[in-house]
């Protein structure tokens, strides 16, 4: 089935058409907040989350509508409350501090922002060498781990490490040409 399937069946109470939905997208929510958060339950905390508030108001969702951009929406939000409830008072102007935050996760996760990102990582993705481009596929799509691509490609834990980390760069550096930005 399509997302839209799953959403209007999920819209007319079939649970499973939601799991399904869940499992779709679980891998990618967690990989968003995990990048912001460094402890590994609270990631599982707030994905949970934000699939329990998607379920609540599924009826309020236009199926028309990508449903990916939306659950990640959810996410963000969770996780900026999540940041307002648990992250210590800067000394001096925390509350300017956290209008700053707030302000620049806004500009960072439109959906506009994010589709033209998806974009553009999709033609520097190309643009790899078709090594990369496998190690891209089964690091961020497959999910296989460090180790697990050590052993895959026969190189040491070090030397993957540092391939990514450059492969990264390359990308971020690419993604900002691409997009004509300068952000980080």
């Amino acid at each position: 089935m399509t997302d839209t399937e799953l959403i209007e069946a999920a819209q007319n109470g079939d649970n499973s058409a939601f799991s399904q939905l869940v499992e779709n997208y679980q891998r990618n929510v967690r990989a968003c907040l995990a990048v912001r958060l460094t402890n590994r339950f609270e990631v599982d905390d707030l994905a949970q989350e934000a699939f329990l508030v998607a379920y609540r108001k599924i009826n309020e969702f236009d199926s028309t509508k990508a449903f990916g951009p939306w659950i990640r929406s959810i996410a963000f939000y969770l996780l900026k409350n999540y940041w307002r409830k648990h992250k210590p008072d800067a000394v001096g102007g925390s509350a300017e501090l956290q209008i700053l935050v707030d302000e620049e996760i806004g500009l960072q996760y439109s959906e506009k922002n994010e589709s033209d990102s998806l974009a553009a990582l999709k033609i520097c993705t190309k643009k790899l060498d078709e090594n990369l481009q496998k190690i891209v596929r089964l690091h961020y799509h497959d999910g296989l781990s460090v180790g697990e691509l050590t052993k895959q490609f026969d190189i040491k834990h070090s030397a993957m490490t540092m391939k990514l980390h450059r492969m990264r760069d390359q990308l971020r550096r690419c993604i900002n040409e691409t997009r004509g930005t300068c952000q980080l």
